[in-house]
């Protein structure tokens, strides 16, 4: 029995178990405190009796202890969970929560209505998604969905769901008579949008699609899937299908849904005149001390981070300075110095890149370069190739921020004057401008200007209206079931998300600098770069017969021999390498990392290299391999603010799983859960026999 489950009363069931234990002990303590006086009445009782019944009494219960002796002491013995398990009021009962009781076949048809089987039901190793042709033996017929402890859990999750629509009603947010607009909840991942694609994603069913449409989209894409054998892809586009089927149904019915209900909408006191060029002229003149472009350089930089010791990265990055001051080009010392290899020059705002980098920069006069310096995990030297001032900017260069200014001012204006005109209304409740205006200003400064403009204010009303009559709508009578199941979920899962953000994201707040950094502290042992390695390398194919193998090693051995002598690495890629990297040398851009997701053979050939050193010839993966180490970086510890955004969502995400289980545990004691496990086992023997 599961330890959370609840009696009709609210009360653990545990503990009634637990009154029933020390009440076994009292009785036993007051047997023997009193066992002297008790044997008196007992003989007084005997002495007019016949002498020969005694024995026979005593014999007797002798008898009946033995046997209820042997069953407490049998191994796996269960007698105390039946004593204290909860008897149903009848077989067809297996719940009760929430002031209501739930039935076998109403647990079925939940079962059949999620598509619980059906997800478990899998693709069949023999017979792809033709189920018709396995027996019941075979893996992808079995259901794990039919044990004990799969139907406690439905019937966890049945009541938890039966408490959070009790919730969105006494919110209001179901509620018909009353338009519910909550935009935060809307447009902070909690978008009908956002729902629909999670609920496709939870219910596609490719095995519904014909082999006949597979085949059509194969042809019609031979061009993407090339040489792939149908048989090799058939699942995949099965997948794409039913995506594509299910997505067409939720805007069809919306828009069903609009044309059915008492929907009046006007989205043109939504609108708001174009301002005019005096208008913006007028406004660009008032504000101008608002636009003004930040001081700026352009520069070069040579990036050295630090890996390992600091002092020999410093030694090192002192080293390319003073290479550079011998009148060494910043370019090439760049190349051989530099964790990037490509020198890009590049525009450095004041503002964008922290205090200290920025108070360098700036300090450097045009055409000189810095000495070096540290910022945050590397070592800096940058040279300056141009710098601008701070400056105001031009009517024109500020265009786009004046038309934004004048819009939001235009746009309160006309808001306030029509503020008591109606937006839309549903089955005769009015939504108004003031309402829409009012709701909108609280939302924060990001989200307002991803909604500036009629279009975008336009679509959030959809969403607002589209929601509204989702949740109004039973789904019962939709024409079809799979229809059906599909508005229920996107119900449920809508109230559900509301539910998460008020009880518990609302309530977490953010993750602060200081937990975050105390979070450091304690996996700053688990906190590293693993050592990571950059390439080149020759690949010669080594083909499918021992002749094309043996003039495959042939051709790599003599590479190798020519890049002993002395052969410029590059040369001999592009002339013997039959790998796609041939015409660049051989060169790959991206660093190696030795880590479990690289094989163990390139490990053991490319990390024990040291930088410029070339390896022997070894085999992988259908070629011969020759390796030169570039560049190559130890393990190196990651540093607060490299990772602060990371432990800072891995905390948030640890909260949220600790509020999750509370807030559940919350809602199953509200639901008064008792599950009858003597009415699931025979309903699992049923299950089974079927």
């Amino acid at each position: 029995m599961a330890e959370d489950q609840k009696n009709t009363e609210g009360h653990d069931l545990g503990n009634q178990a637990e009154k029933i234990v020390c009440g076994i002990e009292n009785i036993k303590e007051y047997q023997m405190e009193n066992s002297s006086e008790t044997s008196e009445v007992a003989l007084e009782e005997v002495e007019g009796s016949e002498a020969g019944k005694i024995p026979a009494k005593k014999s007797f219960r002798k008898l009946l202890i033995i046997p209820i002796l042997v069953i407490l002491s049998l191994p796996g013995y269960k007698l105390y969970g039946f004593i204290t398990e909860p008897k149903p009021p009848s077989e067809e009962v297996v719940a009760a929560f929430s002031g209501k009781y739930l039935t076998k076949e109403e647990l079925s048809n939940y079962i059949s209505l999620k598509g619980y089987k059906d997800k478990e039901h899998g693709l069949c190793e023999k017979h792809g998604f033709d189920h018709s042709k396995c027996d019941k033996t075979e893996v992808c017929e079995t259901h794990p969905i039919h044990s004990m402890e799969s139907y406690q859990q439905i019937i966890k999750m049945m009541a938890v769901q039966k408490i959070v629509d009790d919730w969105a009603r006494e919110k209001g947010v179901t509620q018909k008579n009353e338009v519910k607009h909550d935009f935060q909840h809307l447009v902070e991942e909690v978008s009908l949008d956002n729902l629909v694609d999670k609920v496709h994603k939870d219910q596609l069913s490719p095995d519904k699609i014909e082999k006949g449409e597979i085949q059509k989209y194969y042809d019609a894409n031979k061009d993407k899937y090339k040489d792939r054998p149908f048989s090799e892809i058939e699942g995949e586009i099965r997948t794409i299908l039913a995506a594509e089927k299910d997505k067409q149904f939720f805007p069809e019915y919306i828009e069903r849904l609009k044309k059915n209900a008492a929907l009046d909408v006007n989205y043109n006191i939504l609108k708001v005149d174009d301002p005019t060029e005096m208008e913006l002229r007028d406004f660009y003149e008032k504000n101008k001390g608002k636009y003004f472009e930040p001081q700026k350089a352009r520069i070069l930089a040579i990036q050295l981070d630090i890996s390992g010791s600091e002092d020999e990265v410093l030694k090192k990055a002192n080293e390319a300075l003073s290479k550079i001051m011998s009148g060494e080009s910043f370019e090439e010392i760049s190349k051989r110095y530099s964790n990037s290899k490509q020198l890009d020059a590049f525009y450095v705002k004041q503002g964008e890149m922290g205090t200290n980098f920025e108070d360098k920069v700036f300090s450097v006069q045009v055409n000189e370069m810095s000495s070096v310096f540290k910022d945050g995990n590397s070592f800096y030297i940058v040279k300056c190739l141009e710098k601008q001032e701070k400056r105001q900017k031009t009517f024109g260069e500020a265009l786009n921020e004046i038309k934004a200014g004048v819009l939001s001012e235009k746009e309160d204006k006309q808001y306030e004057l029509r503020k008591n005109e109606a937006l839309f209304s549903i089955h005769g409740k009015r939504f108004t401008l003031g309402e829409f205006k009012a709701e909108f200003k609280e939302l924060s400064p990001e989200t307002q200007a991803k909604f500036a403009g009629f279009e975008a204010k336009k679509d959030l009303i959809d969403q607002l209206i589209a929601k509204e009559l989702l949740l109004e709508e039973s789904g019962d009578d939709t024409a079809d079931k799979e229809s059906s199941k599909e508005i229920e979920e996107l119900k449920s899962q809508y109230i559900s998300q509301i539910l998460h953000k008020e009880e518990i994201d609302e309530k977490i707040g953010e993750i602060s600098d200081e937990e975050a950094k105390k979070f450091y502290e304690e996996k700053k042992n688990l906190l590293f770069d693993p050592p990571k390695a950059l390439i080149s390398l020759i690949r010669v194919e080594t083909g499918t017969s021992d002749v094309e193998k043996t003039r495959a090693r042939q051709r790599i051995d003599e590479a190798l021999q020519k890049l002993k002598e002395g052969a410029d690495f590059a040369a001999i890629a592009k002339e013997y390498s039959n790998d796609p990297t041939a015409s660049a040398g051989g060169e790959i851009k991206e660093w190696l990392y030795d880590n479990d997701l690289l094989d163990q053979v390139l490990k053991k050939n490319i990390f024990k290299l040291q930088p410029d050193e070339i390896s022997s010839v070894f085999e992988y993966e259908g070629g011969y391999y020759v390796v030169k180490l570039r560049q190559k970086e130890a393990k190196k510890q990651k540093t607060f603010e490299e990772v602060k955004a990371q432990l800072k969502e891995a905390l948030l995400d640890e909260k949220h799983h600790v509020k999750e289980a509370e807030l559940e545990n919350e809602l199953l004691k509200k639901s008064q859960l008792v599950i009858y496990n003597s009415s699931l086992r025979k309903m699992l023997k049923e299950a089974t026999i079927n």
